[in-house]
């Protein structure tokens, strides 16, 4: 769907008098900008029998008062609703405008079937506004990112960069090591810690020996970070690890092959996704400070 296609005239009008119209015969051709105090900035245009709504969420740099900088926040936003449309929400064409830098603009679209109601419209789209931007201030303040780590040469950095390109299109923060600068005097096990600290789950290609032999006892059992083990179908750096996926509950391995690496990694998110909420219930039910 290209929007410069789909929103090109437009009609300026109030949703009240918006929720008036037969939204089934909606002109086609005319896409109605909704001006209406405490209510979302959008155009709203039919196509067939959907309705194409395109959010805007305008960020004045010179009034924007949030803990988080503007341009942090606004990409945050985009991320925010990949991972809302990962889990069903109907949103797509997620677009970041920051040419200027006074002026940064957020947009996406929410698809609604025609034939809705007008106050069940409205509620949806407030409900869409509402959760991109508590989403995206949720991910930056529980830190909502992901270390991947893994041979990092040759071949081996570019499947890494391959994993972090679909982490990155799921909406994902993501973290190569080596791509992170490095701090006088920090070791670079303290640098994998640090990153792995801040990071919701660990990604760790494990299909070739190289660094991660010595960072995986660290990440999975000092740390006790939730980790991802990749490896290739018949592959593997070391036998050493192996017990661990039966002692440890927060590692898990999973195989793939160049055909389902992408398939596997979201099979892995699942599992970590899973993992961290069951241990959070846990933690609720058996320690007495979660539930002052």
């Amino acid at each position: 769907m290209e929007n410069e296609d789909i929103f090109e005239d437009y009609e300026e009008i109030s949703f009240s008098e918006f929720c008036k119209l037969d939204f089934t015969t909606l002109d086609e051709n005319i896409s109605y900008s909704i001006f209406e105090d405490n209510f979302p900035q959008c155009s709203i245009t039919r196509l067939g029998d959907k309705l194409a709504i395109r959010l805007e969420e305008h960020i004045y740099t010179k009034y924007w008062f949030h803990k988080y900088h503007a341009s942090v926040f606004a990409e945050a936003m985009i991320k925010a609703i990949k991972r809302l449309r990962l889990e069903g929400v109907p949103f797509i064409d997620e677009e970041l405008d920051e040419d200027d830098e006074v002026h940064i603009f957020v947009r996406w679209t929410l698809t609604e079937p025609s034939n809705i109601a007008g106050n069940s419209l409205g509620e949806n789209i407030n409900i869409a506004f509402d959760s991109v931007f508590e989403r995206a201030n949720s991910m930056l303040e529980n830190s909502d990112s992901v270390l991947i780590l893994g041979k990092d040469t040759g071949e081996g950095l570019e499947l890494l960069k391959r994993i972090q390109t679909h982490l990155d299109s799921l909406g994902f923060y993501t973290y190569i090591i080596k791509e992170q600068p490095d701090i006088i005097g920090e070791s670079v096990m303290q640098k994998v810690l640090r990153f792995g600290l801040s990071s919701r789950f660990v990604i760790i290609e494990n299909s070739e020996p190289a660094g991660q032999l010595y960072e995986f006892p660290h990440i999975t059992k000092f740390a006790e970070l939730t980790s991802i083990v990749l490896q290739r179908q018949g592959e593997g750096s070391t036998w050493m690890f192996e017990d661990l996926y039966h002692k440890l509950q927060n590692i898990k391995k999973f195989e793939y092959t160049n055909d389902n690496l992408e398939d596997q990694i979201n099979v892995g998110i699942d599992w970590a996704k899973e993992y961290l909420k069951s241990f959070g219930n846990y933690q609720k039910l058996k320690l007495p400070w979660f539930n002052k």
